[in-house]
């Protein structure tokens, strides 16, 4: 799971005076200071709770103790000025236990088994202008979000699981609903069978509704199925961006399925719309509560739709009921076989 960080309104500045601060989007924040000395915080993110007026908020994530992670910052610095991150552990008397402070695009830092909260500081270098955009914390892997994952383009990831022994020839491919603060691939909610599944996700913000790099998610397709030796594809959305990519990639592929939810959103901007097909295209339920309406109450991606799925192949569960009813048969089979010699007497 990678977790996002935004610089907002709501956001502890420190370094105002003299200072131009644009908030054009949620993600493309303009910052300008032609005095400013070098060293100087600007903005801070809390793991712990503070007050804005009468606002509790908290702005990071909670972190486990002894464990690495990864913190990737996405600013664009200027030729006389660039902005780095400091982060800062704590303990529960408030003295700092370990301070990182590099002035890279990624760093690894490990969590102290000791700290109570941290704080993650922007911090500045010259004077003159820089573009934030995000930084990202994710637990520190081989890949992105899994140790096998693959990166398909900026903020694109993949991740093809395959079962040793595979018994259908159609490859499910899932796409996960955009969160604004969260980007992972829904395998949790999806149980393993001896089919290939192959999860997309994206950490823009929409997703760019996948297809802002349609060309590297058509490749990566065909590359999964070619490793799964699948015939088909059968793709999957569970809320409005996840089920439109589904229908549209279905278009892209001959003979292959959608699996999406009713709030499909079919025009996420004028120039991307689609037509709803009527072949092909089943609709998956909310074991919670009808999923009909177009404007849902709950704004949350609807993760437990995918609770819903069909499967081509056994899932663990049925695997396990076939087991204890063999098992069930050749234990009463001693008892058939002396009522049949019984009745031969």
């Amino acid at each position: 799971m990678q977790y996002h960080m935004y610089w907002t309104p709501q956001t502890q500045l420190h370094q105002l005076q003299g200072a131009t601060v644009d908030f054009k989007s949620v993600n493309d924040v303009y910052y300008e200071h032609y005095f400013l000395p070098s060293g100087q915080i600007i903005a801070t993110w809390h793991s712990q709770q503070y007050y804005v007026g009468e606002k509790r908020i908290s702005d990071l994530p909670r972190l486990l103790k002894g464990q690495t992670y990864t913190i990737a910052r996405h600013i664009d610095n200027s030729e006389r000025m660039f902005a780095y991150l400091v982060v800062t552990f704590f303990d529960k008397d408030h003295q700092p236990l370990l301070t990182n402070s590099q002035n890279s695009d990624e760093v690894t830092i490990t969590v102290p088994n000791e700290y109570a909260f941290y704080t993650i500081d922007l911090v500045s270098a010259g004077n003159g202008s820089f573009v934030f955009h995000d930084f990202v914390i994710r637990p520190h892997k081989k890949g992105i979000l899994r140790d096998d994952d693959e990166t398909l383009a900026p903020r694109l990831y993949s991740y093809l699981q395959q079962p040793k022994k595979i018994m259908t020839k159609t490859l499910r491919v899932i796409f996960s609903e955009p969160e604004r603060y969260v980007t992972d691939y829904m395998s949790d909610w999806v149980k393993l069978t001896h089919q290939a599944v192959q999860y997309i996700a994206s950490s823009e913000i929409d997703a760019g509704f996948y297809r802002a790099n349609e060309n590297a998610i058509m490749t990566a397709i065909k590359k999964a199925r070619k490793q799964a030796h699948a015939h088909q594809v059968e793709f999957i959305g569970y809320g409005p961006i996840s089920s439109y990519a589904a229908l549209y990639y279905q278009s892209q592929f001959k003979g292959s399925f959608a699996v999406i939810s009713e709030d499909v959103d079919l025009a996420p901007t004028p120039t991307l719309a689609i037509t709803r097909s009527v072949e092909g295209v089943n609709y998956l339920r909310n074991p919670m509560m009808p999923n009909d309406t177009v404007k849902l109450l709950i704004k949350q991606p609807q993760a437990e739709r995918l609770a819903t799925l069909d499967y081509d192949t056994p899932t663990p569960e049925e695997l396990q009921r076939q087991n204890e009813l063999k098992a069930m048969q050749s234990k009463n089979k001693p008892l058939r076989n002396f009522f049949k010699k019984d009745s031969h007497n």
